[in-house]
């Protein structure tokens, strides 16, 4: 059951078109009940008023489709049981209340502002552990006291606490139900004897854990955890990013309109361009969404060209040394020659006037320690996204730098050329590579046997 987003506009109001368009598409991926107004749906950040909005628009949208659970949970006892009576009177199916937070009570505190709700909210509850949120623990032996009472069906834990979980699946066998909230701990809770899920992630790849669940429960448990691990990098994008902001980005991949989130929550810094551009890598794994094929990589650089066309001139110069090599992955063109000659020029100039896109880096093992004889990587296609950006001057130098360790560990690199040469090395890399150590190892690949034209 996905966590649902609200959907808000650029001035901050609710979206209701976007809400229909969410709530449509978990449903059609196979969503057997949704959840409106929890954490996921910055519930925190609406007034009690629009809350009672969003659950008239979740009842109108649903239209009898799927349960609805409502989020009543609020800072006291009192508009708790209010808007669960409320919910409880528009025909929702069950509440999910979160902990009193900010002044959060005892044990004793906990135990009867969840009985005060099961009592008098008029709906099955479903209690709601979220520490990192409420900043107080729902004590297992204060969920068993509660699990005797009627009203009380179920609790959602999402602590991230595996042994928590686990904890609650084997004390509440029987009793009432233990429904995931920790998009990473989904498997072990599934195993452990856990049938159901609430979770942000569930707004945009319900069906993935739907397929991962049945997979579990037929015993399948390998195929189960391989589908999971496809899952993992995007369930911790979203955990860390807010949950909400990353989740509304894959929506509006998707196609779905999700709005925005609601100040201070969508704030300049909340999900940067790179982050996107990940969130959108993870999708594409999950076969989500269908890849961005980039242009193939090129059989063969010619250097001395490239760097006409990004206005140097090096000529013929019987001082240069030109070679070129390629693997499926990565494409290498390399130029080296006296400092003093044409190539040191150019070196000073694509470091001081780069050209947008294509700005060359100083190669090096690592801060403030360059490699020698000294050398410049740029790349031959223009780098146009910070992802783009974040694989050329991240594994790709680290591999170029390697490579050219390497040389000098073997002492094929003459010493001549290690103080009165320097290098320039153009780059094309497979945009459509995934794996930030293959790119890495096949960059090292390449350089190295570029490098083995040059100084054999």
């Amino acid at each position: 059951m996905p966590a649902l987003v609200t959907p808000f506009t650029r001035d901050g109001d609710i979206s209701e078109d976007g809400y229909k368009q969410v709530i449509d598409y978990t449903i059609e991926k196979g969503a057997t009940g949704v959840v409106a107004l929890g954490t996921t749906g910055e519930f925190s950040y609406l007034r009690t008023e629009e809350r009672k909005k969003m659950l008239k628009l979740t009842l109108e949208y649903v239209d009898g489709r799927v349960p609805i659970i409502a989020g009543t949970g609020q800072h006291t006892t009192r508009y708790t049981v209010e808007l669960t009576k409320y919910a409880a009177d528009l025909g929702c199916d069950a509440a999910l209340v979160i902990s009193p937070y900010y002044l959060r009570p005892n044990d004793k505190g906990y135990y009867e502002h969840y009985a005060a709700v099961a009592r008098k909210g008029n709906l099955p509850v479903l209690m709601y552990n979220i520490p990192q949120c409420t900043l107080g623990v729902l004590n297992s032996n204060v969920v068993e006291d509660l699990a005797e009472l009627d009203n009380i069906v179920g609790i959602k834990d999402s602590s991230g606490s595996v042994p928590y979980v686990l904890e609650l699946i084997q004390k509440l066998k029987g009793k009432m139900e233990v429904i995931i909230g920790a998009d990473e701990c989904f498997l072990s809770a599934v195993v452990a004897g856990s049938k159901a899920a609430i979770m942000a992630s569930a707004n945009v790849i319900p069906h993935i854990w739907l397929e991962i669940m049945k997979l579990a429960q037929s015993g399948k448990v390998e195929e189960a955890a391989k589908l999971q691990r496809s899952t993992q990098t995007f369930a911790r994008m979203v955990l860390k990013h807010g949950a909400a902001p990353p989740v509304k980005a894959a929506l509006k991949m998707l196609g779905v309109n999700a709005g925005r989130s609601r100040m201070p929550l969508n704030s300049g810094g909340t999900l940067p361009p790179e982050i996107k551009e990940e969130i959108r890598i993870e999708l594409e794994k999950m076969g989500v969404i269908e890849k961005l094929e980039h242009p193939p990589v090129q059989k063969e650089i010619q250097i001395l060209e490239f760097l006409k066309g990004q206005g140097i001139t090096l000529g013929h110069s019987a001082e240069l040394m030109i070679s070129n090599a390629a693997t499926d992955m990565v494409s290498v063109g390399v130029v080296a020659g006296p400092k003093t000659g044409s190539i040191g020029h150019a070196f000073v100039r694509l470091l001081t006037n780069p050209k947008i896109g294509h700005e060359a880096l100083t190669v090096i093992l690592e801060p403030n320690l360059p490699v020698k004889p000294s050398s410049l990587m740029l790349p031959t296609k223009q780098i146009q996204s910070m992802r783009q950006a974040s694989l050329f001057y991240g594994p790709v130098q680290s591999g170029a730098a390697k490579a050219i360790a390497t040389f000098l560990e073997a002492g094929k690199v003459p010493e001549k050329s290690l103080t009165d040469d320097v290098a320039i090395i153009a780059l094309d890399i497979d945009l459509n590579a995934r794996d930030r150590r293959e790119i890495t190892a096949a960059t090292q690949q390449a350089v190295e046997s570029a490098l083995a034209g040059i100084w054999s």
